[in-house]
């Protein structure tokens, strides 16, 4: 809560638009044979599932898809 309430992201240091980008388990982060990108280094590195970030920082996590249309 404490990384929350700062209301910075922990990757660009932005104060707008802060979300969490949450992981089952750090064991996840480590693919064998692929480099780890900056942000997953980071949970790795301090042993967290979680990554306080600006919604900017977690669409370059994994992109949204724009949801399907309701009706056709």
């Amino acid at each position: 809560m404490k990384r929350l309430r700062a209301g910075k992201c922990e990757l660009c240091q932005r104060t707008d638009n802060i979300e969490v980008h949450h992981v089952r388990a750090l064991a996840d982060l480590a693919r064998p044979g692929q480099p780890q990108p900056g942000w997953s280094q980071l949970m790795t590195r301090r042993r967290r599932k979680t990554l306080v970030v600006c919604g900017d920082c977690h669409d370059l996590i994994h992109p949204r898809q724009p949801a399907p249309p309701l009706t056709p």
